[in-house]
Order: C-alpha cells, then sequence, then structure tokens
C-alpha cells in the first residue's frame, strides 16, 4: 500500500512486564501508536498477540510498565472471544454500536433548535454556536451524519444474519461478524482487531482492505492473511522471545528485513563460536594466569562461553500416519443438486477426484461449501445425484469447529481422553513426547485448555485430527488463528501429503500455495471449475469480462448491419431529418457506451455491498440508459426508412 503520513502519538505502552502463572509472556515492552498508523502485530501462537492488545485497550492491566492514552480517545478491540450480550437482537446490537454517533448528531439538532430561539447579541448565542460548530466539525470527521447507512452498508459487506435475529441464536461464524461490524461501526481512533477475517469470505475480506485503506485512525491487526497484511499495514511489530521488534513498511518489506536480520546473527553466531574455538586453543597450549591481561584474555573467554548462541525457535511438523494406498477410483460425484428450503447450493455439479489432486473452494459465506464437503463424503444425502467412492478411500475430516474443546479439560485429556500412549500404524506413541513435537512442554499436559490462546487450541486440534489418518485430506477452514510459522508448516504438510485434498479456505495465500484445481461457488447454484490455484482463478474472471465485453459489441454491430439493411420509405427526409440522421450513428454509439460504463460499475466485485440509495440509483441509471439507446435505435430505423 502507499506510504502514509504518520499523525500525532495516539496511545503508548512504556516497559511492559506481564506473564502467566510465573511464565513471563512480555518482558520490558515498549511501542507507540499514531494517527495514520496501519500495524500489523506477528508472532508465534503464545507468543502475547492478544495479550498486547487487551492492554492496549484498557481491558487488561499489565504486572508492570506504564500504558498512556491522549485524552479522549476511543479505543475498540474485536477480541478472539466476543462478549456482546447475547440476548440482544443483531439490530439492536448494531444500533448500540453506533450510539456515539446517534447522540451526537441528536445533541447537535437539539443545540441548533436551541440557538434558533436565543437573540444573536447575547453571550449565551455564542456559546451555543461555538458548541453547534463542534458537534459538526466531530460529526463531519467521524461520518457521523449518515450513521444508519453505515450501518447497512457494513450489514451487507459482512453477510450479517437478519436484522431480528438474536445473537443467541447465531452459530460462531455469524457471531463473529456481527462483532466486527459493531467495532468498525464505532470509527474509534484506535481500531484494534485479533484475526478479523476468520470466518469471513473473500470478497468481505476485500471489503475490509478497502474500508481499512480509507480509514482515517490507527488500526493495529492481528491476522495470518499474508495478502491481507501486505496490502493494508505500513509498519510490522513482531513479538519474538517476549520481546517487541518494529519494522516499517508492508509484510513484503518485513520479510526482506527478516532475512538481513537473521544473515546478520547467523554470521555473528559463526563469529563467536570461530573466537570460542581460537580461546579454547590457546588455553590449551598451557596459557597461565600470571598476568592481569592474560587474566582478562581468560575471563573473556569465559564470557563468551557462557553468553550461548542466539535464542532460536523449536520447530515441528504436523504428522499423519502413513495413508493406505488410494484405489483407480477415488471419488467422483455425478451431477449432484442439493438445495435448503427454495435455496440451490449446487446445481448439475459433478467432480472427478484423481491422485495429488488438492482442490480449493471458496465463495460467499452459506453458499454451501461446508454442506458440499459433507455429501461428499456421504454424510449428507444430496437431493439428487450419485457419489461413487472407491474401496480405499479414507477420509481424514478437520472440520472448523472446536466444540469438544471444554475450557477446564486439560490437554492430555482432550489429545488421548488421558491415556499417555495411544496405538497409530500398530505403533504406540507417547503423547506427552508426541505433544513436546508441537511446542507443548510435557509439563503441560495437566493444563486447562482455557489458558490456552486461540492459535494453540487451533494447533492442538489439528494435531489431534490429523493423529486418526486417511488418504484423503478434507480441511473446512483449517487456517484460523494459526500464526504464520504454523500455516507455513501446515502447508509443506500438505503438499508432501500422498493422497488427495479438498479444502476450504478464505486465505488466498494459503489456496495459491497449495491447490491444484479450485471450485468457486457463484450465483444460482453454479460452482465453476478451475484448473490451477487462485489466482489462475482471478484470470478466469478477468478473462469472462472480457468476453462479455466482445459479445457486448458483437451484438451493437450485428444491430448497426440489420438497421442500415432497412427498407427506405416513399417521403423524403427534412432538412432537419437528415442533420439529425447524420449526428444519429454519434448519438448511438454514445449512449451505449454510457450503458457500457454503468454495466461494467454493476460488474465490480462489492458493488451491492454499497449503501441501498447507491446501488438503485446505479440501476435505475442503466435502466434509463438502456431505454434511451433503444429509443434512438427505433428513431434511426424511422429514419433511415423515410430516407
Amino acid at each position: 500500500m502507499a506510504e502514509k503520513e504518520i499523525g500525532k502519538p495516539l496511545l503508548s505502552v512504556q516497559n511492559v512486564v506481564h506473564g502467566y502463572g510465573g511464565q513471563p509472556v512480555l518482558n520490558d515492552i515498549s511501542v507507540t501508536l499514531h494517527e495514520g498508523d496501519r500495524v500489523g502485530l506477528i508472532g508465534r501462537n503464545g507468543s502475547g498477540k492478544s495479550t498486547l492488545m487487551r492492554i492496549l485497550a484498557g481491558a487488561m492491566n499489565p504486572d508492570n510498565g506504564l500504558v498512556t492514552r491522549t485524552k479522549g480517545i476511543r479505543v475498540a478491540l474485536l477480541s478472539q472471544s466476543c462478549a456482546l450480550p447475547r440476548e440482544k437482537t443483531v439490530q439492536e446490537t448494531l444500533y448500540d454500536a453506533a450510539e456515539d454517533a446517534r447522540a451526537m448528531v441528536a445533541q447537535y439538532h437539539a443545540v441548533v433548535d436551541k440557538l434558533s430561539q436565543t437573540p444573536g447579541s447575547c453571550w449565551e448565542h455564542t456559546e451555543l454556536q461555538q458548541e453547534c460548530d463542534a458537534l459538526q466539525h466531530a460529526l463531519d470527521a467521524s461520518d457521523g451524519w449518515n450513521w444508519d447507512q453505515d450501518i447497512k452498508r457494513v450489514s451487507v459487506a459482512l453477510a450479517l444474519p437478519p436484522a431480528n435475529r438474536t445473537l443467541s441464536l447465531l452459530s460462531g461464524g455469524e457471531l463473529r461478524r456481527v462483532d466486527l461490524a459493531t467495532k468498525l461501526i464505532q470509527h474509534p481512533d484506535v481500531l484494534l482487531l485479533d484475526e478479523p477475517t476468520n470466518h469471513i469470505d473473500t470478497r468481505s475480506v476485500e471489503w475490509i482492505e478497502r474500508f481499512l485503506e480509507r480509514y482515517e485512525g490507527c488500526c493495529v491487526l492481528v491476522t495470518h492473511d499474508r495478502y491481507f497484511l501486505d496490502r493494508v499495514v505500513n509498519r510490522i511489530v513482531e513479538l519474538e522471545f517476549n520481546k517487541l521488534y518494529s519494522f516499517p513498511g508492508s509484510y513484503a518489506r518485513f520479510l526482506e528485513y527478516k532475512a538481513v536480520v537473521e544473515d546478520s546473527i547467523a554470521r555473528a553466531e559463526q563469529n563467536r563460536q570461530a573466537l570460542i574455538r581460537r580461546e579454547l586453543a590457546w588455553l590449551r597450549r598451557g596459557a597461565k594466569a600470571r598476568s592481569t591481561k592474560q587474566k582478562a584474555r581468560i575471563q573473556r573467554a569465559e564470557d563468551i562461553i557462557e553468553s550461548g548462541p542466539p535464542q532460536k525457535h523449536r520447530e515441528f511438523v504436523f504428522e499423519i500416519p502413513e495413508p493406505q494406498s488410494l484405489s483407480k477410483t477415488i471419488l467422483e460425484a455425478r451431477h449432484l443438486y442439493h438445495r435448503y428450503d427454495d435455496q440451490w447450493l449446487f446445481k448439475d455439479f459433478s467432480l472427478l477426484m484423481q491422485k495429488h489432486m488438492r482442490v480449493g473452494i471458496v465463495g460467499p459465506n452459506g453458499s454451501g461449501k461446508t454442506t458440499l464437503l459433507r455429501v461428499l463424503m456421504g454424510t449428507e444425502e444430496p437431493c439428487k445425484g450419485r457419489i461413487i467412492l472407491g474401496d480405499a478411500t479414507d477420509f481424514l475430516y478437520v472440520d472448523q469447529a472446536h466444540e469438544e474443546m471444554r475450557p477446564e479439560q486439560t490437554i492430555l485429556n482432550y489429545v488421548s481422553d488421558g491415556s499417555k500412549t495411544v496405538e497409530v500404524n500398530r505403533r504406540r506413541i507417547y503423547i506427552p513426547a508426541y505433544l513436546e513435537k508441537f511446542l507443548f512442554d510435557k509439563d503441560s499436559v495437566d493444563m486447562p485448555l482455557g489458558n490456552l490462546s486461540g492459535g494453540e487450541r487451533n494447533r492442538l486440534d489439528l494435531l489431534k485430527k490429523l493423529l486418526r489418518g486417511g488418504n484423503f485430506l478434507v480441511l473446512d477452514e483449517p487456517t484460523n488463528d494459526l500464526d504464520l510459522y504454523t500455516l507455513r508448516v501446515l502447508e509443506e504438510t500438505i503438499e508432501a501429503f500422498d493422497g488427495c485434498a479438498l479444502i476450504v479456505s478464505h486465505d488466498r495465500y494459503f489456496l495459491n500455495r497449495i491447490c491444484t484445481h479450485m471450485l468457486v461457488f457463484e450465483e444460482e447454484g453454479v460452482v465453476t471449475q478451475i484448473v490451477g490455484n487462485y489466482d489462475d482463478y482471478l484470470l478466469y474472471q478477468e478473462r469472462r469480462k472480457e468476453e462479455k465485453r466482445e459479445e457486448r459489441q458483437r451484438q451493437t454491430a450485428q444491430k448497426r448491419a440489420e438497421t442500415a439493411e432497412a427498407k427506405p420509405a416513399v417521403r423524403r427526409l427534412t432538412w432537419k431529418e437528415k442533420k439529425e440522421l447524420e449526428e444519429m450513428e454519434e448519438s448511438i454509439l454514445e449512449a451505449e457506451e454510457a450503458v457500457s460504463c454503468l454495466e461494467e460499475q454493476i460488474q465490480v466485485s462489492g458493488f451491492y455491498e454499497q449503501d441501498h440509495q447507491t446501488v438503485n440509483t446505479t440501476l435505475q441509471a442503466l435502466e434509463t440508459a438502456k431505454k434511451h439507446v433503444e429509443a434512438l435505435y427505433a428513431r434511426w430505423e424511422a429514419l433511415a426508412e423515410l430516407q
């Protein structure tokens, strides 16, 4: 994204220290947020990202250190756990989020009424005028005048459930989207978003990107979406080994900085090791600490040895038990139809899976992606059509829900029902040692799940479910809450998997890296199949737009040809009609160009996410423009007959 000018400081933490149960998470952390900042906060699961976000929001006090906020600033936090009151409806919740703007508008009108009744010569009139000006400025700055349109626009963009639905009846994904909507509607000075793209479809993610690019305040994002990071942020802040490091620029620039930093650390460690070898050789030659100089050299050698190497992250790999070989027939779907009530999810859908195919599935929320997975696995019957499964096909399904995870349950109980060993592929696995490979210390097996971060819970759920084994991976939103390192490990695991995979995900980078094919849910139950990854799907979209444009031009040319062949009439044209006919072709071209421009506006992704008035105005303008073209053609034909 383009570099933005950084404004005044809004919020800062200095020398903050915080830990849990004696375990330090943040150690001497300092950071300042400014107007115009778009900060990407990254770090491994459990590094303290969510803790720092809560401290910035004022929802948690650090064990030590100072938090400073500019007087009067408003801060909003989207956390991983939703705190909205469940007894309210979606509409009531969104109206509550716009309370500040609604109150300001009401106050402004009250002041204006009072001002109109106050004589202009008195001191009270002057004070009321100043108050009125201040309220108008605040409403202009926050776009508070259009709070109702703002609610409609965000509701459409995030595909929120119906306004009369009670929050207690919503799914986890729906509740998450409502929670995000409330934070965007508030327009705070500092917007803190912890994994804002979870449970959000690709179209909505693109809208959020545009929203944040135009956002006037400061924004801090914790997200695993690498495209989202690269397009939105102008600064990366990394939490690593309880410390904080700040890098200017986008995520791509951060990776360049990080590579340089790590090369420098590696060279410094090589130099340290070389120095240790030289000093040890000197000591082995029988150096005696008689002089002050020799004593200092021995002490220096001891200090270098004691300083130790730089800290390194422990690495891990996801283990899937060796799968049984797939048979020639793996999975074939023939002419599937499925609907809920009066909505078609997919119609006349066919698919033939072959070995090493990795198929990414994308589409709007509620379009039927998870249902398609269930139908293909045979756990839900389609309305019509047939599924053929190979004898050796063994699904390894990882769903997006963590409903089995209870906060009071220990890690060991969750993974193996309390047993310290399990049998996988006719071999015994010692669970504490297995968990240690995934960065869970042996001592942590008795830790409650409620103490884990969202990313740690997701990683634990993944490793448990992958232990089941299988030769056909079926992953439903596997990337939610994972840190960037774990994502890369998961990508490598899927690429190396000797079988097939169906993967529902909104993570465009993830899909680009692992997919060989794409299934794209479109309107009216159409599921488009693409050979390639997500970028190939975008190219397909561009080609289809170009084909539609060429078809419109062909139809226009055909109409002109048909008009030119029209039979002339007996009556001659007047001079005025001759002049009109000469200019008619130019008029039609201009009118058709106006229609094409309006159609392109409507076909742009996100058109229907705008406010209702803008959408209706554009649609009415298109209808009027089309009628104008028809009228011009009719007039042209009439004049041609007269000629």
